[in-house]
C-alpha cells in the first residue's frame, strides 16, 4: 500500500482533531437551546461527528499514521468562539453563524484534504461521504433553527 505524503497525514490528523471536538461543542451548545427538535438534531451531528472521527482514526491507524493527541488544536477557539462574536444580536442568529461557520470550516478542511493525491480509495471514498454527511448535517440545523422562530 502506497504511503500517503506528510502533508497529507497532518491534514487528516488536523481534521481528526477537530472532528473528534465537535461533539463536545456540538453538546454545550444544544444544552442552552429550548426548541426540542433543533436540541435533538444537535446531538445526532454530535453522533455523527463522533462516528466519522472514529472512522477516520480507524482509516489512519490502518495506514500506520499516528493520531494527534487530543487537545493539540483547538475548536472552539478557532471556530465557535469566533462565531459567537460575529454573530448579530437577532434573535436565532448566533446559532445560525455557528452553524455556517462550522459548515465551511469542515468544509474546507475536507475539500483541502481531498483535493491531495490519494492512493487509498476506500479513504477517499469515506473522506467524500463525511463531508456530504457534514454538510447535510449543518443544513438541517440551520432549516430547524428557521423554524423555531416562525410561530
Amino acid at each position: 500500500m502506497e504511503r500517503l505524503c506528510k502533508q497529507a497525514e497532518d491534514k487528516l490528523c488536523t481534521l481528526l482533531s477537530f472532528l473528534t471536538q465537535l461533539p463536545g461543542e456540538l453538546e454545550m451548545i444544544a444544552d442552552e437551546i429550548d426548541n426540542e427538535n433543533l436540541r435533538n438534531a444537535l446531538c445526532a451531528v454530535a453522533i455523527e461527528s463522533n462516528q466519522y472521527a472514529s472512522e477516520l482514526n480507524a482509516q489512519l491507524r490502518s495506514l500506520a499514521i499516528i493520531p494527534p493527541a487530543p487537545g493539540i488544536f483547538n475548536l472552539e477557539e478557532e471556530l465557535i468562539d469566533k462565531s459567537v462574536h460575529e454573530a448579530p444580536k437577532e434573535k436565532g442568529k448566533e446559532l445560525l453563524t455557528i452553524c455556517e461557520k462550522s459548515e465551511a470550516f469542515f468544509s474546507e478542511l475536507y475539500e483541502d484534504v481531498l483535493n491531495d493525491f490519494f492512493p487509498n480509495a476506500l479513504l477517499k471514498n469515506m473522506m467524500q461521504y463525511q463531508m456530504l454527511g457534514i454538510k447535510s448535517a449543518f443544513m438541517r440545523i440551520r432549516f430547524l433553527n428557521s423554524l423555531r422562530f416562525l410561530n
